[in-house]
């Protein structure tokens, strides 16, 4: 008798054994997706919490595509390298789709529309469009397509590029730059929370950029969020996440 409730205890253990591999076997390993720690309103860690319009885009898009993931906080110079060495699987923070990224990354579709804008000085009378920077000190984030722009941008006198963008506007409230070009969005939330009057923007949008979801070449999980993504425009939620970060409807829906 003893015997045989030894045995059976045997192999009730086994087969929760069995079960529980079984069920790790068939569970998808989460995917480790880069984010940029200081870009607001789009991705920034405060108090040791991933906050923003592209966090919570991404947990929709996750939780549509029944993903599990995890975030990994990292400064935007570092994002192409991780997502290249496999780091990361994946990145969502402000990533300008463009010909040169395309040649080594693959894109999910993309999920929001902006474009690069001028700031300057409040008491600055001379700077009106990018026709007027000749011969002017320009700051950006490095490595970023804004940098690129305005490395285009024929005779200025330097373009300083900034490792986080915020220590460019603080150059520009104390003059030590003559203007800034960077992200529409970022620069409206800069003037918005920081600015103290003491900066403005000034001319029309300087070119148009897409956001999109980067990843390695033959990401396997992109075909999902673009599902999910194109979903999200469909039923309400992107336009609520838009409100509630940017205080207006989307001028486009993504998949529009």
């Amino acid at each position: 008798m003893d015997v045989a409730i030894r045995s059976g205890r045997g192999i009730g253990l086994l087969a929760v054994l069995l079960t529980l591999l079984i069920a790790g076997c068939g569970g998808e390993k989460p995917v480790k997706v880069g984010i940029e720690s200081n870009f607001r309103p789009f991705t920034y860690t405060e108090n040791g919490e991933s906050k923003g319009f592209e966090v919570e885009l991404w947990r929709a898009i996750a939780q549509k595509a029944n993903l599990p993931y995890e975030l990994v906080p990292m400064k935007q110079g570092e994002l192409n390298k991780a997502v290249k060495s496999g780091q990361v699987d994946m990145a969502i923070a402000g990533m300008t789709v463009n010909k040169a990224r395309k040649d080594n990354f693959a894109f999910s579709d993309p999920y929001f529309q902006t474009g690069l804008v001028l700031l300057t000085a409040s008491d600055n009378e001379e700077i009106k469009s990018k026709d007027d920077l000749k011969g002017k000190v320009i700051g950006t984030k490095s490595g970023s397509t804004s940098y690129i722009y305005a490395g285009g941008i024929q005779g200025t006198k330097e373009v300083r590029g900034y490792p986080d963008i915020s220590d460019a506007y603080t150059d520009l409230k104390n003059k030590k730059l003559d203007a800034v070009i960077f992200d529409e969005r970022n620069v409206h939330h800069f003037l918005q929370n920081d600015g103290e009057g003491k900066v403005k923007m000034v001319g029309e949008v300087l070119n148009k950029e897409s956001y999109a979801i980067v990843a390695k070449k033959k990401n396997k999980h992109l075909g999902r969020i673009n599902g999910a993504i194109e979903a999200l425009g469909k039923d309400g939620t992107y336009e609520a996440l838009h409100v509630k970060w940017f205080g207006s409807k989307p001028k486009k829906l993504p998949g529009q």
